[in-house]
């Protein structure tokens, strides 16, 4: 499998020295024989004699391998845990995927230890293998997914996260809501203190356009936005990533609108 594409870093298996890894780019399909990838863990399911795992791997896209035990005995130890990141060895025989090896290169143990970033990983990870297709290459999603989980475990508040994953990945597939024009007519929303902006089915929508779709039923009205949320929502999508981490150090505290707003962007996703 031919190397190329977009590079990331993972640190080593105790958190030391970086490691750079290429995701493959445009791969042919995957042929008989030995293959490595680098990835992570989206789902597990015990069998009789094995553990079937949902892989999310770059080049690879989501697959699903077997990884082979005796019983209930695990000889992969830690890198068939979900949400661990590592280096996969596999094997592609006739008629399915075998896991060979996995050696874990992130652990992402500290989101595991607060109800608020495990549940935020736990929700990525449950979205994108209930909407990623089998097989597709979705290597932008996966470094999306990387640098998430990364910011999650320095301690980045959750709700910015979450809303931050939702629009990047929308924006990656070309559906996600546009944050600044009305969806309607078009119109540039240009928030100021008292303003309001109602967030529907199509998109943001301007107030009036919201009261001629109330009226005609055009599209589903979801919720309202005052100005302060829009602008938060705003900075939290779309500012780069250094930016976004010095933002989101002094930003207040998310309250629970933003998570009524990240449900609404999470339907762009799951309505293709």
């Amino acid at each position: 499998m031919t190397a190329r594409g977009s590079a990331l870093a993972l640190p080593g298996r105790h958190g030391a020295a970086a490691m750079d890894f290429t995701l493959p780019g445009d791969s042919p399909a995957l042929l008989n024989g030995e293959h490595r990838a680098m990835g992570l863990v989206l789902r597990r399911k015990e069998a009789v004699k094995s553990q079937e795992l949902l892989l999310f791997l770059g080049g690879l896209g989501a697959v699903w391998a077997s990884a082979p035990g005796t019983g209930a005995r695990n000889r992969f130890g830690a890198g068939t845990e979900p949400m661990m990141w590592g280096e996969f060895r596999l094997y592609q025989s006739p008629r399915r995927l075998y896991l060979k090896g996995a050696e874990v290169r992130e652990d992402f143990l500290a989101i595991r230890g607060s109800h608020g970033t495990l549940r935020a990983a736990v929700r990525w990870c449950g979205e994108i293998a209930s909407r990623l297709m089998p097989g597709a290459q979705a290597d932008s999603l996966l470094s999306l997914l990387w640098g998430s989980m990364k910011n999650l475990s320095a301690g980045i508040a959750p709700a910015l996260l979450d809303i931050r994953f939702a629009w990047r990945w929308g924006n990656l597939w070309g559906i996600a809501p546009p944050l600044d024009v009305c969806s309607s007519c078009g119109g540039r929303l240009v928030p100021s203190a008292g303003d309001f902006f109602q967030m529907t089915s199509d998109g943001f929508m301007c107030l009036g356009c919201a009261e001629e779709a109330k009226i005609s039923g055009s599209a589903v009205l979801v919720g309202r936005m005052c100005a302060a949320e829009h602008e938060a929502l705003r900075m939290a999508a779309t500012l780069s990533k250094d930016r976004f981490v010095r933002w989101a150090a002094d930003a207040l505290p998310p309250d629970s609108s933003f998570a009524a707003c990240s449900s609404w962007l999470y339907s762009f996703i799951n309505s293709k």
